[in-house]
């Protein structure tokens, strides 16, 4: 038998090389026993068996040095941190399996965490480098299972599903004999949903398919069969699967990642492969992809209307909506918190945004509103939120309230020659000199044989806060020279709506 011989500080530098020499050592003399044993096959198998026992001890015995699970750490000097989170599901039912290690190996440094009643686990330690990690799930009645990923630091490392298969003696559940593949199910995915990419979100998710019999029993490795993936729908932007196409596993079961685009939608993500000249589906299954952090090019706030027939009125309600949207034109994600404020009246002070990138707080009025700039009647509302940097971006509307109806018309009265015209001026507007509310209507109306009008004899005001809108003209014309009669004539101008009603007469005579 031979023996190694190395110097302890030599070693001690290389703490994981150390380990690995002393297993080295531990299974050389379990060798020797086996060499010993050729003669006996039954001794043979159960030395083999230690020496299982021992490969194992490898990873998970106490010789590294091991972190207390579920207690976030790591280097104290680190500025960084390095976020795993995933979970540990029955292989046969799909379940997630409760109170579960998971080992997280960093070289020689071994930390730990513990599942969740829902078989979820979250570790967060310090470091000032991306890492390789290494980890285990183990569950007692489990076969134990391990999967490598590439952590980058500060960021989230979401770790595909680690399925778990139960031993003979276990509590975990089994597989029968299949026949050929007939269906593709969702099994499970490692989220519902996803940000742009960018977007400080999850950008990718696991999604993992089962492949059953025509009753309904999970196939075997033996009716294996290989998946391909493909969209459904997209938004478009850049989103992609990979692998392309898988095999499935002893367990019936592939796993596709979806990776996000630019553009914020739904995606449909598809399963399907050939079986005796028959192609099999899965469903589509949906994925939402959301948008980023609003930026301040692309934020807005409004309300239905330019301007409300409410001046002198306190407590109406008027509805003021945000609208965010991130650097690609995408609605921002869903909750983002958008602040309100007012110069005039009261507001509802913050609401989260929904699926379209949208805020709606309520304003109640009140009865006089005066803007610095635009004067009595006019008020501002300013919506506010923080971009991708923490800083705050905002975004203003004028709005206007006007108030009852002023009638003036110029000349009032006139004298209309053979053959002649006369112009007239009229004014609508409200106290402050502002337009009135969008539907507010101006009839002009004669009664006369000989004179006929033209010009704003029927108007219907627009949803406006230019004052363009409050000064018309009309003329009334002979439309008979030829006749000598001289008559009495009657103008009626007269203005409805919500503002509220006025009329004005005009008497006058045509020769």
């Amino acid at each position: 038998m031979t023996i190694f011989v190395f110097n302890n500080e030599i070693i001690k530098k290389h703490n994981l090389f150390y380990l690995t020499i002393k297993k080295i050592l531990r299974l050389s003399i379990v060798i020797n026993f086996i060499n010993k044993s050729e003669e006996n096959p039954m001794k043979k198998k159960h030395i083999l068996y230690i020496i299982l026992i021992i490969a194992t001890s490898f990873l998970t015995n106490c010789d590294l040095k091991e972190e207390a699970p579920t207690s976030g750490s790591g280097d104290s000097t680190a500025a960084h941190n390095i976020t795993l989170q995933g979970s540990v599901i029955d292989a046969v039912t799909g379940d997630g399996i409760a109170d579960a290690t998971v080992k997280i190996m960093d070289g020689s440094v071994v930390r730990g965490a513990v599942t969740d009643n829902s078989g979820k686990y979250s570790y967060t330690f310090a470091t000032n480098a991306d890492k390789d990690i290494l980890i285990i799930a183990i569950k007692d009645g489990y076969r134990p299972d391990t999967l490598s990923v590439f952590a980058i630091k500060d960021k989230i490392t979401n770790v595909s599903v680690i399925q778990l298969r139960a031993n003979k003696n276990g509590t975990g559940g089994g597989t029968g004999v299949s026949l050929s593949a007939a269906s593709i199910n969702l099994h499970s995915q490692s989220a519902q949903s996803l940000g742009v990419k960018e977007s400080g979100a999850l950008e990718s998710l696991d999604i993992i398919f089962e492949v059953r019999d025509s009753a309904g029993v999970t196939i075997s490795e033996d009716n294996a069969v290989d998946l391909s993936f493909s969209f459904g729908a997209t938004p478009g932007g850049g989103e992609y699967l990979f692998p392309a196409s898988v095999r499935t596993n002893a367990l019936g079961k592939a796993t596709v990642t979806l990776n996000t685009g630019r553009i914020a939608g739904v995606v449909q993500v598809i399963a399907q492969t050939e079986v005796n000249g028959k192609t099999i589906k899965s469903k589509p299954i949906l994925v939402s992809i959301h948008g980023g952090f609003p930026v301040e090019d692309v934020f807005y706030v409004a309300a239905e209307k330019l301007n409300y027939p409410y001046y002198g009125i306190i407590g109406k309600s008027i509805k003021f909506t945000a609208y965010a949207g991130d650097k690609y034109n995408n609605p921002v994600r869903p909750g983002t918190s958008i602040y309100f404020t007012t110069s005039s009246g009261i507001i509802g002070g913050s609401a989260p945004t929904n699926e379209a990138g949208a805020a709606t707080v309520e304003l109640l009025t009140e009865p006089h509103p005066e803007d610095v700039i635009y004067g009595k009647g006019f008020f501002r509302v300013t919506a506010k939120t923080a971009d991708e940097n923490k800083n705050t971006i905002s975004t203003e509307t004028i709005r206007l309230l006007s108030g009852k109806a002023l009638l003036n018309v110029s000349p009032s009265s006139f004298t209309l020659a053979n053959g002649g015209s006369q112009t007239f001026t009229y004014t609508l507007m409200d106290v402050n000199g502002n337009p009135l509310s969008e539907g507010q209507t101006v009839k002009v109306s004669i009664e006369s044989k000989n004179v006929v009008l033209s010009g704003d004899i029927d108007i219907e005001m627009p949803d406006t806060q230019s004052k363009t809108w409050t000064r018309f003209s009309f003329t009334a014309y002979d439309a008979l020279p030829d006749s000598i009669a001289v008559e009495n004539v009657k103008i009626k101008v007269a203005t409805t709506g919500k503002n509220s009603d006025k009329k004005v007469m005009i008497f006058g005579s045509a020769e």
